[in-house]
């Protein structure tokens, strides 16, 4: 058969329209063949940001916290990177009393495996060389990343340097939080740790919030038992009460009383400092209790810490927070008590400044 070359011509130009209307027909896939993509669910959650000030030469301590989101036991891999490469170290708290039990940082890259919905309390530590210049800022980044899914988060601790303190850089922390942040709200009344340090003139206590803390709508209070007598809040019996209000109060047996001498407060990143001179507090020979809290204006406790014991292990009669901080390395020994938001404080404390 022969065709014309109109004719030839016109097939050429229907098979060409045949081939693009199969190319636009849009082709089902067999279900057996279709492959979807999940999207990679984010098991690893780092809270929280945290800041402070510190004198050059001194380490720096701030507690974050690590928890598996997950649905069964995922290995997480740990870096900690200071940019202006101080020495970073990061210890596991298995206790919550003092400082870190089991060191994972360094070396870095090191594994923590958690249970599934397990938190870790994580201390990090910084340490400031002493030729550092007053207004220096350090960011350092502690980041997890699931060896399992390949998500990761991340925190920052910022510290800034500063030779103008009113209070020493040598802080001892007594004990820290188990739980999680926010599940305190708002997270400015979280009290994640609670600090002690001295100068032989005054005795401080930081409490580090899981967020920038806020004294006008809310109290941070520390309550301490130095003597005998007091009033009865668990197992102890507290004699005085320092309150980010700027009073310092004390038991009358039966009221809190204005002591007429003041309570020092400042808020600094995410921490808050409250202390008092040595001189206006009565100090027995026996062991000195600390218990924090943060409450509302009307009193309602949202967060506890402590109550924590500061022995004197018959050193001296000398009351221990006087003692050079050498001797304190050595008999320092604490002991904790978790009474987390007790309700039957709420009572108790009601007519607390």
């Amino acid at each position: 058969m022969k065709f014309s070359i109109r004719q030839l011509q016109l097939m050429v130009v229907v098979a060409f329209f045949f081939v693009v209307l199969i190319i636009m027909i849009p082709q089902e896939t067999p279900p057996n063949l279709e492959m979807t993509k999940k999207p990679v669910k984010n098991t690893v959650d780092m809270e929280s940001d945290q800041s402070f000030s510190y004198a050059a030469g001194s380490t720096i301590e701030y507690n974050i916290y690590l928890k598996n989101k997950g649905t069964s036991i995922a290995n997480y891999t740990l870096t900690a990177l200071s940019n202006r490469g101080y020495y970073v170290e990061v210890w596991r708290d298995t206790n919550q009393v003092g400082g870190g039990d089991i060191q994972l940082i360094p070396p870095p890259g090191s594994t923590i495996t958690l249970n599934a919905g397990e938190v870790a309390t994580l201390i990090v530590r910084v340490t400031i060389p002493p030729d550092v210049t007053a207004g220096t800022v350090d960011a350092t980044i502690i980041e997890a990343t699931s060896q399992n899914s390949g998500t990761s988060d991340s925190v920052t601790v910022t510290t800034t340097i500063n030779s103008n303190l009113p209070y020493p850089s040598n802080w001892i922390q007594l004990g820290s939080d188990p739980v999680f942040p926010a599940q305190v709200h708002p997270k400015k009344m979280d009290i994640k740790a609670l600090y002690y340090t001295n100068n032989g003139t005054c005795v401080f206590f930081k409490m580090a919030e899981a967020d920038t803390p806020d004294t006008t709508p809310f109290r941070y209070t520390v309550y301490l038992d130095t003597r005998a007598g007091g009033q009865q809040i668990g197992s102890h019996s507290y004699d005085y009460l320092l309150n980010s209000d700027g009073t310092q109060y004390e038991w009358n047996g039966t009221d809190w009383i204005d002591s007429e001498y003041p309570a020092y407060c400042r808020v600094d990143g995410t921490g808050i400092v409250l202390w008092a001179d040595l001189n206006n507090l009565s100090l027995d020979t026996q062991d000195i209790n600390v218990l924090a809290c943060t409450k509302t204006k009307d009193e309602t406790i949202k967060d506890e810490l402590g109550s924590y014991t500061i022995l004197r292990d018959n050193i001296s009669e000398i009351p221990l927070i006087l003692i050079p901080l050498l001797a304190l390395a050595v008999y320092f020994i604490i002991s904790r008590r978790r009474e987390k938001n007790a309700r039957a404080h709420n009572s108790i404390l009601k007519t607390h400044g």
